[in-house]
């Protein structure tokens, strides 16, 4: 599947789903995990497991059927990694702990802290 049509497929779904606060970073040409990242939030741990089951169930329809999935029997913090595009869907407290939003736009930008 094209990089931006699954980035869409991917928003739309997070967007059908309540996911909150989605943003996408562009790691192309700075990372080689993926070539962007999605990360939103869920609002608890059957929220989180929830978004991130319909995501799986619809990137495996639409026939992408590599997707490595972890964190979803907690709920906390899923990843759903499909090789270019990686989604994070957390709590807002791990979110908030984390900080991947500030670490990978700093990845991105290239800039070191």
């Amino acid at each position: 599947m094209e990089k931006e049509l699954l980035i869409k497929k991917c928003v739309k779904t997070l967007e059908d789903s309540k996911a909150h606060d989605l943003v996408n970073i562009d790691l192309n040409n700075n990372s080689s995990i993926a070539d962007n990242m999605l990360i939103c939030t869920g609002t608890s741990n059957r929220h989180v497991s929830a978004i991130a089951q319909r995501l799986v169930d619809t990137l495996y329809k639409d026939g992408l059927k590599q997707i490595r999935v972890s964190g979803e029997t907690l709920g906390e913090w899923v990843i759903v990694d499909t090789g270019t595009l990686m989604v994070h869907i957390m709590q807002q407290e791990v979110r908030e702990r984390y900080e991947l939003d500030d670490l990978y736009r700093c990845i991105a930008s290239g800039v070191s802290e």
